[in-house]
């Protein structure tokens, strides 16, 4: 349950990142709010539209696609750059280290030394504990909420913005 800070902070959040956040709907980011578990697709589309505007909202027609179909070219996008492991499906629910690493990888964002010898899932997690991203001291094996999912993007913008 959330708290009034705690929701507060969120909402905060999604205001300051709804700029980054455009090809979202009010839909999809309520969705995203209310699941217990964030899947792949739904971080592979959010964090990918976030950094960057590879993800267009329209297929290849031009005409307005299904958030099933974003998700999925969101999905193929990060699974085709090693961002996201080949095993994984769409809609299963994404684990915080390889939630850290899809992070690490489309914010293009710099890890320590382990990170930069061995980048992945594991080291990945640890960067973004050393930023304050993520607590520490959390389960990098655990499955994502909808909420902290939101609260680890939004702390991740307002780190980037730092970066400029």
């Amino acid at each position: 349950m959330l708290t009034g800070t705690k929701l507060y902070l969120i909402l905060c959040l999604l205001f300051a990142s709804a700029a980054l956040l455009s090809a979202q709907t009010a839909a999809e980011m309520q969705t995203i709010l209310n699941s217990p578990a964030v899947t792949y697709g739904q971080a592979a589309l959010f964090v990918i539209a976030s950094a960057s505007d590879e993800v267009s909202a329209g297929n290849e027609d031009g005409e307005q696609s299904t958030p099933g179909q974003t998700q999925q070219n969101a999905f193929d996008l990060a699974v085709s750059r090693g961002w996201i492991h080949q095993k994984a499906k769409l809609n299963e629910p994404i684990k915080l280290r390889e939630l850290s690493f899809l992070i690490m990888k489309a914010f293009d964002m710099k890890g320590g030394l382990m990170y930069s010898i061995f980048p992945g899932p594991r080291y990945g997690y640890r960067s973004l504990v050393s930023r304050s991203v993520i607590r520490s001291g959390s389960d990098p094996g655990m499955t994502v909420s909808g909420d902290w999912f939101l609260l680890i993007l939004g702390n991740v913008l307002h780190d980037m913005e730092g970066e400029l």
